[in-house]
């Protein structure tokens, strides 16, 4: 009876080196337990799913009542002239042990098939079986990668943020000229012929929260204003009474400027924000006494580094004013430079004695920590 040899090839030996499969395997029940642990140890390989289908065509062919018998070959995992003489050498040896008639060869890749001539040299091939599967072949093989990258928040988080940054960026280098001629004009064609940068800028925005997973965060959010509600928080009180100077000082604002002349709508929206600074970072101030009083009431102590959240704030509003005080000096003639430029020093002092002040503390408490121990 003619016996056929069903041979499996993994010349980069991921069996012997994940798996610690000596090869050559020879037989079914072997092939079967040589599969089991190379799956434990790497259940994502192909090859794990090259050797599952020669075991599977063996079976085939012996259900056809024809005498066939499977083997496992492996080279060497620096791939190359070692690799091809392992594989030569594993090769006579199953030859020699099998004797078959035919061979049937069976690969999950093209590098398996650099070793195919020289087995056929030595042995009659009847057939080439390729085995591929979802993570192996084009399409199907990148969609897989992706979902296994989307489904890691670190991978997120380093590839999905760039892009989505890269492709707000480069959106916004034709929003903001659009917006400034709408300004101007008050055409909305000039808002329709926007519509496909504002689509690649919401394509972006949506990349970043993906990668920062903002889904998760907002439902956080929900669950602690809810519980929030529920217990009272002081916290939550604050909050509300900040948003609220927001919101008021924002209409006020929105109302005075509409009684005012401005020469252009620029200035008119470097004027609200200018006016809006101020009540914006109270509203934040307003929140973080809250936090900090919530936080006495359950720890019974103060931290100075809240104070120096203060003065940070008022450093960066006294900046932000101070450069939208230079932008409107450009525009009308009616605001002195040297006011935006003395706002700037100032917030610029300002932040570098919180920091200095703040270094000052952390040294002394580390000092204070060492003495004590």
């Amino acid at each position: 009876m003619k016996r056929t040899l069903v041979l499996v090839v993994d010349r980069d030996d991921d069996f012997g080196v994940k798996g610690k499969v000596n090869t050559p395997v020879i037989g079914v029940q072997n092939c079967t337990e040589a599969a089991t642990a190379f799956g434990i140890a790497d259940p994502e390989d192909s090859d794990l799913n090259a050797l599952y289908a020669a075991i599977s065509v063996c079976l085939e062919i012996q259900e056809d009542g024809h005498d066939a018998d499977v083997a496992l070959i492996c080279g060497d995992e620096k791939v190359g002239h070692r690799s091809d003489l392992a594989l030569v050498a594993q090769l006579e040896e199953v030859l020699d042990k099998v004797e078959p008639d035919s061979v049937v060869l069976v690969g999950d890749g093209a590098e398996d098939e650099y070793i195919y001539p020289i087995i056929s040299s030595r042995a009659h091939v009847d057939s080439v079986k390729k085995v591929y599967v979802k993570q192996a072949p084009g399409l199907e093989g990148t969609v897989y990668i992706l979902s296994r990258m989307l489904s890691d928040p670190g991978k997120r988080k380093r590839f999905l943020v760039p892009l989505g940054i890269v492709l707000m960026l480069i959106s916004l280098m034709f929003i903001i000229p659009g917006f400034l001629v709408y300004l101007s004009d008050k055409d909305v064609s000039t808002l329709a012929g926007m519509s496909g940068s504002l689509t690649v800028f919401l394509i972006g925005l949506l990349l970043v929260m993906y990668g920062y997973n903002f889904s998760d965060k907002i439902s956080s959010f929900q669950k602690y204003i809810v519980n929030s509600i529920v217990r009272s928080s002081t916290r939550l009180i604050f909050l509300c009474l900040g948003l609220a100077i927001i919101a008021v000082s924002a209409i006020w604002v929105y109302y005075e400027v509409g009684d005012m002349y401005m020469p252009s709508n620029i200035s008119t929206w470097a004027y609200w924000i200018s006016a809006m600074i101020w009540p914006v970072i109270i509203g934040i101030v307003v929140y973080i006494v809250g936090n900090t009083i919530e936080c006495y009431q359950s720890t019974k102590t103060l931290r100075m580094s809240q104070m120096f959240g203060f003065l940070g704030l008022a450093s960066v509003g006294l900046v932000a004013l101070g450069i939208l005080d230079l932008l409107q000096t450009y525009l009308s003639a009616s605001y002195e430079s040297s006011m935006g430029v003395l706002e700037i020093i100032v917030g610029v002092i300002l932040s570098i004695s919180s920091n200095f002040a703040k270094g000052r503390l952390k040294e002394e408490r580390k000092v204070t920590a060492d003495e004590v121990l």
